[in-house]
Protein backbone atom coordinates (compact mmCIF):
# COMPACT_ATOMS: atom_id res chain seq x y z
CA UNK A 1 0.00 0.00 0.00
CA UNK A 2 2.85 2.38 0.88
CA UNK A 3 4.38 1.31 -2.33
CA UNK A 4 1.67 2.13 -4.20
CA UNK A 5 0.96 5.76 -2.58
CA UNK A 6 4.65 6.78 -2.71
CA UNK A 7 4.42 6.04 -7.10
CA UNK A 8 1.08 8.30 -7.15
CA UNK A 9 3.13 11.48 -5.50
CA UNK A 10 6.39 10.71 -7.78
CA UNK A 11 3.36 10.93 -10.38
CA UNK A 12 2.16 14.13 -9.57
CA UNK A 13 5.65 15.87 -9.22
CA UNK A 14 6.70 14.81 -12.45
CA UNK A 15 6.26 17.69 -14.48
CA UNK A 16 4.65 20.89 -15.28
CA UNK A 17 1.00 22.01 -15.14
CA UNK A 18 -0.77 22.73 -18.54
CA UNK A 19 -1.24 26.51 -16.52
CA UNK A 20 2.66 26.74 -16.05
CA UNK A 21 3.15 26.03 -19.45
CA UNK A 22 0.55 28.48 -20.95
CA UNK A 23 1.99 30.96 -19.07
CA UNK A 24 5.34 30.68 -19.64
CA UNK A 25 4.47 30.47 -23.80
CA UNK A 26 2.65 33.76 -22.62
CA UNK A 27 5.43 35.55 -21.34
CA UNK A 28 7.45 34.49 -24.51
CA UNK A 29 5.26 35.87 -26.63
CA UNK A 30 4.90 39.32 -25.12
CA UNK A 31 8.52 39.40 -25.06
CA UNK A 32 8.77 38.86 -28.67
CA UNK A 33 6.12 41.30 -29.49
CA UNK A 34 8.45 43.88 -28.07
CA UNK A 35 11.53 42.88 -29.29
CA UNK A 36 10.46 42.60 -32.68
CA UNK A 37 9.67 45.88 -33.55
CA UNK A 38 12.64 47.47 -31.57
CA UNK A 39 15.24 45.11 -33.65
CA UNK A 40 13.38 45.98 -37.12
CA UNK A 41 14.24 49.63 -35.96
CA UNK A 42 17.65 48.83 -35.15
CA UNK A 43 18.50 47.18 -38.59
CA UNK A 44 16.77 50.06 -40.44
CA UNK A 45 18.63 52.59 -38.39
CA UNK A 46 21.73 50.76 -39.43
CA UNK A 47 20.51 50.88 -43.17
CA UNK A 48 20.70 54.92 -43.28
CA UNK A 49 23.99 54.91 -41.32
CA UNK A 50 24.98 52.52 -44.40
CA UNK A 51 23.68 55.63 -46.56
CA UNK A 52 25.47 58.27 -45.04
CA UNK A 53 28.75 56.16 -45.37
CA UNK A 54 28.05 55.60 -48.90
CA UNK A 55 27.34 59.43 -49.76
CA UNK A 56 31.05 60.41 -48.86
CA UNK A 57 32.13 60.18 -52.36
CA UNK A 58 29.27 62.72 -52.86
CA UNK A 59 30.49 64.79 -50.64
CA UNK A 60 34.18 64.84 -51.73
CA UNK A 61 32.65 65.28 -55.23
CA UNK A 62 30.93 68.71 -54.29
CA UNK A 63 33.60 69.85 -52.45
CA UNK A 64 36.36 69.09 -55.01
CA UNK A 65 34.11 71.39 -57.56
CA UNK A 66 33.23 74.42 -55.64
CA UNK A 67 37.18 74.26 -54.69
CA UNK A 68 37.99 74.04 -58.27
CA UNK A 69 34.40 76.17 -60.06
CA UNK A 70 33.38 78.34 -57.18
CA UNK A 71 29.51 78.73 -57.02
CA UNK A 72 27.72 76.74 -60.31
CA UNK A 73 24.92 73.97 -60.50
CA UNK A 74 26.44 71.74 -58.55
CA UNK A 75 24.66 68.66 -60.29
CA UNK A 76 26.26 69.54 -63.59
CA UNK A 77 29.82 70.45 -61.98
CA UNK A 78 29.99 67.03 -60.29
CA UNK A 79 28.30 64.92 -63.46
CA UNK A 80 30.86 61.89 -64.25
CA UNK A 81 32.72 62.88 -60.33
CA UNK A 82 31.36 59.93 -58.62
CA UNK A 83 29.42 56.97 -59.70
CA UNK A 84 27.00 54.82 -57.36
CA UNK A 85 25.29 51.46 -57.66
CA UNK A 86 22.24 50.98 -55.79
CA UNK A 87 22.82 48.50 -52.76
CA UNK A 88 19.92 46.62 -50.55
CA UNK A 89 19.33 49.45 -48.58
CA UNK A 90 20.02 52.73 -50.51
CA UNK A 91 18.23 53.15 -53.48
CA UNK A 92 19.71 56.39 -54.85
CA UNK A 93 22.69 59.09 -53.43
CA UNK A 94 22.11 62.30 -56.06
CA UNK A 95 23.76 66.23 -55.84
CA UNK A 96 21.01 68.45 -56.30
CA UNK A 97 21.94 71.82 -58.16
CA UNK A 98 22.23 73.66 -54.94
CA UNK A 99 25.61 71.41 -53.73
CA UNK A 100 22.85 69.14 -51.36
CA UNK A 101 22.82 65.62 -51.23
CA UNK A 102 19.58 63.59 -51.54
CA UNK A 103 20.22 59.86 -50.47
CA UNK A 104 16.48 57.95 -51.18
CA UNK A 105 16.38 54.16 -49.46
CA UNK A 106 14.90 51.75 -50.74
CA UNK A 107 11.26 50.12 -49.77
CA UNK A 108 12.65 47.95 -46.89
CA UNK A 109 14.67 51.25 -45.01
CA UNK A 110 11.60 53.31 -45.37
CA UNK A 111 8.01 53.58 -46.77
CA UNK A 112 8.00 55.32 -50.08
CA UNK A 113 7.86 59.03 -49.85
CA UNK A 114 9.20 58.95 -46.60
CA UNK A 115 12.96 57.56 -47.50
CA UNK A 116 15.18 60.71 -48.62
CA UNK A 117 17.72 62.17 -46.30
CA UNK A 118 19.30 65.23 -47.27
CA UNK A 119 22.69 66.23 -46.58
CA UNK A 120 23.00 70.27 -46.95
CA UNK A 121 25.99 72.31 -47.43
CA UNK A 122 26.46 75.07 -44.31
CA UNK A 123 28.39 77.40 -42.39
CA UNK A 124 26.95 76.13 -39.77
CA UNK A 125 26.99 72.54 -39.21
CA UNK A 126 26.65 72.25 -35.42
CA UNK A 127 23.50 74.50 -35.12
CA UNK A 128 20.27 73.08 -34.58
CA UNK A 129 18.30 73.87 -37.75
CA UNK A 130 21.24 74.89 -39.95
CA UNK A 131 20.79 77.00 -42.52
CA UNK A 132 21.53 75.38 -45.94
CA UNK A 133 23.74 77.61 -48.57
CA UNK A 134 23.06 77.19 -52.41
CA UNK A 135 26.27 76.56 -54.07
CA UNK A 136 25.09 77.68 -57.74
CA UNK A 137 24.25 81.07 -56.01
CA UNK A 138 26.48 84.40 -54.76
CA UNK A 139 25.22 83.42 -51.08
CA UNK A 140 27.16 79.86 -51.02
CA UNK A 141 30.43 81.64 -52.36
CA UNK A 142 31.72 82.38 -48.52
CA UNK A 143 31.12 78.36 -47.75
CA UNK A 144 33.67 76.50 -45.16
CA UNK A 145 32.87 73.23 -46.27
CA UNK A 146 30.58 71.98 -43.20
CA UNK A 147 27.87 69.47 -44.01
CA UNK A 148 24.80 68.85 -41.81
CA UNK A 149 22.37 66.39 -42.23
CA UNK A 150 20.10 68.20 -40.04
CA UNK A 151 17.64 69.38 -42.94
CA UNK A 152 14.18 70.53 -43.31
CA UNK A 153 14.02 68.44 -46.61
CA UNK A 154 14.31 65.28 -45.42
CA UNK A 155 11.41 63.16 -45.01
CA UNK A 156 12.86 60.06 -43.49
CA UNK A 157 11.07 58.94 -40.42
CA UNK A 158 12.58 60.55 -37.18
CA UNK A 159 12.93 57.44 -35.52
CA UNK A 160 15.30 56.27 -38.23
CA UNK A 161 17.33 59.10 -38.15
CA UNK A 162 21.31 58.87 -36.18
CA UNK A 163 20.36 61.52 -33.38
CA UNK A 164 22.78 63.43 -34.86
CA UNK A 165 20.54 63.92 -37.43
CA UNK A 166 17.04 65.09 -35.37
CA UNK A 167 15.63 68.26 -35.44
CA UNK A 168 15.15 69.44 -32.82
CA UNK A 169 11.81 70.77 -31.99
Amino acid sequence: MEIQERSLTQKEEAGFTLIEVMVVVAIIGILVAVAVPQYQDYIARSRVVEGLNLSSSAKLAVTEAFASQGTVRMDEATSGAFTFSPTRSVKLIEVTPSGAIAIDFQNNVAPEGKNTLHLVPTNEPDASVPQPLDLSKSEGSTWSGGWSCRSTQTNLLSQLLPSECRISQ
